[in-house]
């Protein structure tokens, strides 16, 4: 199926979609902040992969990850419109995480990605994909 929008509307429709400050990032904030009332919650721009949140004291970091821009198994699909321009992108995002988080760990970071999808309705399966990475951890 062809694009219903012109490359201009397409353009000025791709460029209107934020990098942060979405919703999933606000709503994360928000179950981070319940999950660890008492410990300082931060945004760490200068770490590699710009980490959406960082708990300093337990050396952790959590992304949320849209399941579009990085490829979701359950979500992700790619636009049949310029496939030949999507479907590379979103594999670079993919090595893209899979690089940060390798050289996060190497820094000594607990680091947890979580879907767009986990952070829906309870937000229940974020929630324990963050426990589990850090009782795993110790």
């Amino acid at each position: 199926m062809a694009d219903w929008l012109t490359v201009e509307q397409r353009s000025r429709n791709m460029a209107a979609i934020r990098s942060s400050g979405t919703k999933p990032e606000a709503k994360l904030g928000l179950l981070l902040r319940a999950m660890f009332p008492r410990r300082k919650i931060a945004d760490h721009p200068a770490l590699v992969g710009k980490p959406d949140y960082s708990l300093p004291g337990l050396r952790l970091v959590v992304f949320a990850d849209g399941c579009f821009w990085h490829g979701c198994r359950t979500h992700g699909r790619i636009p049949e419109d310029n496939r030949d321009y999507w479907e590379p992108k979103i594999k670079r995002n993919q090595a893209r995480g899979r690089r940060v988080v390798r050289e996060l760990r190497q820094q000594g970071f607990t680091v947890v990605r979580v879907w767009d999808h986990e952070l829906k309705d309870a937000m229940a399966p974020a929630r324990r994909k963050i426990r589990r990475a850090l009782s795993e951890r110790n």
